[in-house]
Order: structure tokens, then C-alpha cells, then sequence
């Protein structure tokens, strides 16, 4: 949730939000690895986020020259306005979390400050739709069957790191968690681990149904790129602004509702580990984050 989000790599928790599984949003919102990179070189991989990116997207989609020079551009400029724009409020949101890692916070105060690392993934979203229109209007028929089969790939590896982890006897999810919650506090008890693995067991998360979204939003991902494929502009941004919303509210009306019950309960097994940390684990974390703050900031005061 949010601590395991904003703490992770520091503004990592902002995209991964939003692009949740893999093939979820990879298009458009590929283009948000400019924060995405090694934890332990944070700068460098943000200052080499356009050419990162770049590969990344082409692997999915296999530009030609001309969308290639496009692409390039656009993740340029995207890159100069999230610097300018969004990385103080990332700095300022990772402030806030030292303080809350220093006390006690419930469910619901997670469950807020994850609400706000969601606000600031859907601004660098819709940044990015209008050089998104002008981009996926120009996408051939192959290279939607790339993308297809981009996300055949991306799932069969999905299911396998989660039969992987349920062969451990735990599910991938928790699995996770509990490798980030070690990052930012240290080594976790025994205790505490199986007090986290307890709650996150108790949160009803249905990997088979979270499978099936999956699923669904790829689907409905490849529908829409197919009926943009040579529309004007107007159009293809039109059609992208409630695309780009599905990714954090889903479609399906009995989905959103579960959703919203898991992530509550999840906030909430957060909270209850945490509940249980040392203040020594809990200094550990406001020190962890306050790194990530500090690379941040002088990230957003480099010139570009």
C-alpha cells in the first residue's frame, strides 16, 4: 500500500499504482518509466528516462522511424514538465510519510495517502494523452498484434512468479510486500511477518479475479487502440481520458466495489504491522524514505 508504494523507490509507488499488473496500461502509460529505475540509482535512471522508456515501449510495439522520432520527443517533454511539476509534490508527499512512519497511523490514514500517490500517477497520465493520440492514431494492425502478444508473454509470466510463490506457500502479493516492508524497516520478527501474512490472507484478494481484470483491460486496451487507428486527434483524446480512468476505476461496477474492499483491508494489514514495529524499525523507515525525499529534490532542482 501506500508506505510500501511512496517507499519503495520513492516516486516508483506513483506509477506502479496505476499500472498495477503487468500489460495493465503499457502504451500509454509505459511512457511513465521516467519514475520508474533502479532504487539504488534513482538519478540516473530519471535523467536517462526518455531513452529507457523508449526501449521499453518499442519493445512492446515496434515503432517505425517516424513514430520512433515521435515518441522520443514526446518522452523529452514529458520528462521536462514531471521534473518542473511533479517531483516537488513527490518530495512533499515523501516528507509526509516520514511523519506518519514515526507514529501510528490506522487503515484509513494509509488508505489516504495512497489515494494521493494515485493522483499524482493519473496527473502524469492525462500529461501525457495528447502526445498519446498522436502516437497510437498512427499504430499498424501488426504492431496491435505485437502488443497482443506482448501481453500473451507478460501474463505467462505473471502466473508463474505466483505459482512460484504459492509453491512457498505464499501468495506473490504478500510475497512482495513483505521484500519492500524489509527495505524500509529492516528485518521483520517472525512474528511480525506472520502477523502481515495473517492480515493480508484475511483482505479477500482473489488472484483469479484480479487475473480475470487483467485480462479484461488488456482486451479492452487492444478494442480501443483498434478503433483509434487513423482518427483525428480530437477523438483519440476523447476515447483516452476514460480508458486512462478504467486503470483506477475499473469498468466492471462489482469489480470497483471489491476492489475497494481489498484495498481497505490491505490498508489496514498495513497499519497493523506496522502497528507492531520497534521505534528503531520505524526510525529505519523515516530514514528510507528521507533519502528518497532528499534524491528527489535534488532531482527537481537539476536543469534539464
Amino acid at each position: 500500500m501506500s508506505f510500501m508504494n511512496v517507499g519503495s523507490c520513492a516516486v516508483l509507488g506513483a506509477v506502479r499504482s496505476i499500472i498495477g499488473a503487468r500489460g495493465l496500461c503499457r502504451l500509454v502509460l509505459g511512457t511513465l518509466i521516467v519514475v520508474l529505475g533502479a532504487c539504488s540509482s534513482l538519478r540516473l535512471a530519471y535523467n536517462n528516462a526518455p531513452e529507457l522508456s523508449y526501449f521499453w515501449l518499442d519493445r512492446y510495439v515496434d515503432f517505425d522511424k517516424t513514430q520512433g522520432k515521435r515518441v522520443s520527443a514526446e518522452l523529452e517533454q514529458l520528462l521536462r514538465w514531471h521534473r518542473s511539476e511533479e517531483l516537488p509534490l513527490i518530495a512533499d508527499l515523501l516528507q509526509n510519510a516520514q511523519t506518519l512512519a514515526l507514529q501510528t497511523p490506522s487503515g484509513p490514514q494509509l488508505c489516504a495517502l495512497n489515494q494521493t500517490v494515485l493522483q499524482r500517477s493519473e496527473a502524469i497520465a492525462l500529461r501525457a494523452v495528447p502526445a498519446t493520440a498522436a502516437i497510437v492514431t498512427t499504430l499498424s494492425s501488426q504492431q496491435l498484434a505485437n502488443l497482443a502478444k506482448s501481453y500473451e508473454k507478460s501474463n505467462r509470466k505473471m502466473r508463474e512468479e505466483w505459482r512460484s510463490a504459492q509453491a512457498q506457500g505464499i501468495d506473490n502479493r504478500t510475497l512482495k510486500s513483505l521484500e519492500r516492508l524489509e527495505d524500509m524497516y529492516g528485518n521483520l520478527s517472525s512474528t511480525q511477518r506472520r502477523l502481515f501474512q495473517d492480515a493480508m490472507a484475511a483482505s479477500g484478494f482473489d488472484s483469479a479475479r484480479y487475473f480475470e481484470e487483467v485480462h479484461s483491460r488488456q482486451q479492452i486496451t487492444l478494442q480501443t487502440l483498434e478503433k483509434l487507428r487513423n482518427a483525428d486527434s480530437a477523438t483519440a483524446q476523447a476515447a483516452l481520458l476514460p480508458w486512462i480512468k478504467m486503470f483506477s476505476h475499473s469498468a466492471n461496477p462489482a469489480y470497483r466495489e471489491y476492489q475497494a474492499q481489498v484495498t481497505a483491508q490491505t490498508c489496514q494489514a498495513f497499519a497493523q504491522v506496522h502497528a507492531q514495529t520497534s521505534m528503531a524499525q520505524r526510525r529505519h523507515m523515516a530514514d528510507y524514505l528521507k533519502d528518497y525525499e532528499q534524491q528527489v529534490r535534488v532531482l527537481a532542482a537539476q536543469k534539464p
